[in-house]
């Protein structure tokens, strides 16, 4: 058996009010001579138009010709073959290419990806709800979640203050935090994402206001440029858990934040991080320091499949981000993954276990998103 094609299709998702992001999914579709297809997803933000020249320019013209079943002796290429090595772009590039290799290779099979990566270390995987419905207020996008079964939540830092201060963000911040937890109820674990938009000295102070609303795990709370500013974090807040790392990729990057002690949870993205098989190579590193992982995942469909059965197979897994873009989410699978009350049993489907609808794909195209961005008062740009 040998690839005969690797294509890129961007499906553009709309912005549908209240908290929900925009987003462009990009599936990779890899297509063999024997009729065997599988797909992945590198899904980036604001890197999407690079990240199909790499897969369609570079990628796909080294590993057209060559047998999908050697999915590590691809991606040893990908990541080895080219002389600038590492970004978001190639590595995410490389992600999708992996994940829809291990799909052929299950196909191939006849079973599902999890049993080739070694088989089930649990019985289902548990997930955490966020705020991507559109509904009018926090506490409603939540009060929703739980209604749905989950039992985990995480939420962002409220609408962004402009001219930009971190200190008045924190004010923002606490008290989204208590109308969430008042709306989640005691039993319900939250988290929050901080996006690295704070100083250490702004950070110390919602983690301190934070005490009264007890989390599983603060996100990002400062700059991610470096390790240090998170691991002054952990030594100040010891009984709070320090997540970060979907800014991360192979787990190269990741050495000297697990060395350093910087987190507690890793945050790996598997479109971005180097695909299954490199997710649980960094999983496995992090479990060496006691280190649990809770993949980044506020993509599309094929990311969230090809996420269970990493985490189905992760001895040190912790809980997995599921984005309910809906419909589209739903609408573009002709069939995936079962979500029942805020948890995914893997089914014994071959490969990832899910068909995308490509015409809807094709209805939905590439939209430009507005960058994040953040301005002080005198019109300069933080360092965040």
């Amino acid at each position: 058996m040998k690839i005969i094609s690797i294509r890129a299709h961007v499906m553009g998702i709309v912005k549908k009010g209240g908290l929900a992001p925009s987003r462009n999914w990009i599936f990779v579709r890899v297509e063999t001579d024997e009729g065997l297809i599988g797909v992945g997803e590198a899904t980036t933000e604001y890197h999407e138009l690079a990240v199909v020249a790499m897969i369609e320019q570079h990628f796909a013209p080294l590993l057209v010709g060559q047998d999908p079943t050697r999915v590590h002796y691809a991606w040893q290429q990908m990541h080895r073959l080219f002389w600038w090595r590492g970004g978001v772009v190639a590595s995410s590039a490389a992600s999708g290419i992996e994940q829809a290799l291990w799909d052929i290779t299950g196909k191939a099979f006849g079973l599902p990806v999890y049993k080739l990566l070694g088989g089930r270390v649990r019985d289902r995987v548990r997930l955490y709800a966020r705020p991507d419905l559109g509904l009018s207020t926090v506490g409603e996008e939540v009060r929703t979640a739980v209604s749905e079964g989950f039992d985990a939540f995480k939420f962002g830092p409220g609408a962004y203050i402009r001219p930009y201060s971190d200190q008045q963000q924190v004010d923002i911040a606490l008290n989204v935090a208590g109308e969430i937890r008042a709306a989640a109820g005691p039993q319900c674990d939250l988290m929050i994402d901080c996006g690295g938009i704070f100083s250490l000295q702004a950070a110390h102070r919602l983690a301190e206001g934070l005490r009264e609303v007890p989390l599983l795990f603060m996100e990002e709370p400062v700059n991610m440029e470096t390790p240090q500013k998170l691991i002054e974090m952990r030594r100040a807040f010891p009984n709070l858990r320090i997540a970060a790392g979907e800014r991360l990729a192979t787990r190269w990057q990741f050495r000297e934040w697990l060395e350093q002690g910087a987190i507690d949870v890793i945050q790996a993205d598997i479109s971005h991080c180097g695909g299954i098989g490199e997710l649980l190579r960094i999983a496995s590193y992090a479990e060496i320091y006691g280190v649990q992982v809770a993949p980044h995942n506020p993509y599309g469909p094929v990311a969230f499949a090809a996420n269970i059965h990493a985490a189905i197979c992760m001895p040190n897994f912790l809980i997995l981000e599921h984005c309910r873009h809906r419909p589209w989410f739903d609408e573009v699978q002709i069939f995936g993954p079962t979500v029942e009350g805020g948890r995914v049993t893997p089914s014994d489907r071959p490969g990832l276990g899910i068909e995308l609808d490509w015409d809807y794909v094709k209805k939905h195209p590439y939209q430009h998103l507005k960058l994040r961005a953040f301005v002080d008062g005198d019109g300069g740009l933080p360092l965040i």
